[in-house]
């Protein structure tokens, strides 16, 4: 029966307590809660500041650290060592490229199929054939 009491003893001290809590702003005078509302704009307008000066800053760091980029690449491309691997990819290139092209060839004459430019050839050489076909028959019927 004691605790019971106690209990009930500790929410009605608790619900006092939130009852007597103050609403800070309610009490604030109106002068105050003008220059809190000042001091509010003035730091979202700092944070606005800071915002743009940090993209400008990134914005000039991308440029330097580019330029820079550029610079060294510029600096590796004159040294000897990758001259020489410049040229000697541009050979292999060229080599990959012509063995790759004798293959195609060969297959297509294995298997005795016409290369696509060899069609579109054909093509307009039968579009001229026509042509003259049609005026032929124009003449003959005339």
């Amino acid at each position: 029966m004691a605790t019971k009491t106690k209990t009930k003893a500790r929410t009605k001290t608790k619900s006092k307590s939130r009852k007597n809590e103050f609403n800070w702003e309610d009490f604030r005078p109106e002068w105050a809660n003008e220059r809190i509302d000042r001091i509010n704009s003035e730091l979202e307008k700092w944070n606005d500041d800071l915002q743009s000066r940090s993209a400008k800053f990134r914005k000039q760091s991308q440029k330097r650290i580019d330029r820079s980029v550029a610079q060294i690449q510029e600096e590796l491309r004159k040294l000897p060592g990758v001259k020489r691997a410049e040229e000697f990819r541009n050979d292999l290139e060229k080599r990959v490229e012509k063995g790759v092209e004798q293959g195609v060839d060969r297959v297509y004459t294995t298997l005795k199929l016409a290369r696509l430019d060899e069609l579109k050839k054909l093509e307009k050489k039968i579009a001229r054939l026509n042509k003259k076909l049609r005026a032929l028959e124009q003449q003959y019927a005339a």
